[in-house]
């Protein structure tokens, strides 16, 4: 995820392109730098971030909200400080200090943007499938809050391609347990997480496989019109889809193959007569 990070910060880049750097574009940098005035320091932390060095763009940043908290530039080196934490992969660091820039200010435009750099401070964060899920909750939670309160924003139409991302990987991890419980022979547990991908991240491209498991899973304990229901639903709603072929070979070794596949036919019709 952190090699990729790059790919992730075209709205952070723009952002600062129109909003922070033109905004500084007519100041020089003076030769006396322990007499900088708000505007003069500021301009030598973005000079020194478009350098690349983070650290000594944070320290300028972070001297003109000690120095100058009653400056209109003020508000603005905090984020600017939070950013060049994130860039510098200070990301706990980033966190706390957006945490507080959002508590100090509900509102604004800067304050859109610091909601959508804590959602990033998490999310480059998420690394392989299988590990704790809580950063990609953290991430997803916070995407969710912009997509909530920012729906038309750059922030928003961005958050909306995060969650879906998220979700799926939240949704497969939830998968992989379940299929764990499958194997080692604790059907009843799998069939807990089955069900929650089903009611939880109903939009993810994991819910044919989570329909066909949870088939299997009822039909080890016994449950078998729990089974031919969710075979039923799986293929109604993804009748092309691999896992409702695969579904097709459950009940063959079952004696009564013609009554499941009424009782299956039927169930199908009741969904139609309902959705179509």
């Amino acid at each position: 995820m952190h090699n990729n990070k790059k790919k992730y910060l075209i709205i952070i880049q723009m952002f600062f392109i129109s909003l922070l750097v033109s905004s500084c574009s007519n100041f020089n940098k003076p030769e006396n730098n322990s007499q900088l005035s708000d505007k003069e320091m500021y301009a030598v932390g973005l000079t020194s971030l478009q350098k690349g060095d983070f650290k000594k763009a944070n320290l300028n940043f972070e001297e003109i909200s000690l120095n100058y908290p009653f400056s209109s530039l003020a508000s603005r080196s905090e984020i600017m400080s939070a950013y060049t934490l994130y860039e510098n992969n200070e990301l706990k660091k980033a966190i706390i200090k957006l945490n507080d820039f959002i508590e100090m200010n509900p509102k604004g435009q800067l304050t859109q943007y610091a909601h959508y750099l804590l959602a990033m401070c998490y999310y480059s964060q998420i690394s392989t499938e299988g590990r704790d899920p809580g950063l990609t909750i953290n991430a997803l939670n916070n995407f969710k809050l912009i997509e909530t309160k920012y729906p038309n924003t750059k922030y928003g139409k961005d958050s909306r391609l995060k969650i879906q991302f998220l979700e799926n990987s939240l949704a497969r991890n939830e998968l992989n347990i379940g299929k764990f419980y499958l194997k080692k022979g604790a059907p009843a547990s799998s069939i807990k997480r089955f069900k929650f991908i089903l009611q939880n991240y109903q939009n993810t491209s994991v819910i044919p496989e989570a329909l066909y498991r949870l088939s299997e899973a009822f039909l080890i304990i016994g449950l078998k019109e729990e089974a031919i229901k969710s075979s039923a639903i799986l293929k109604y709603n993804f009748p092309d889809n691999k896992w409702a072929n695969l579904s097709k070979n459950l009940f063959e070794n079952n004696l009564n193959l013609a009554q499941t596949k009424d009782y299956e036919l039927s169930i199908i019709d009741y969904l139609k007569n309902i959705f179509d």
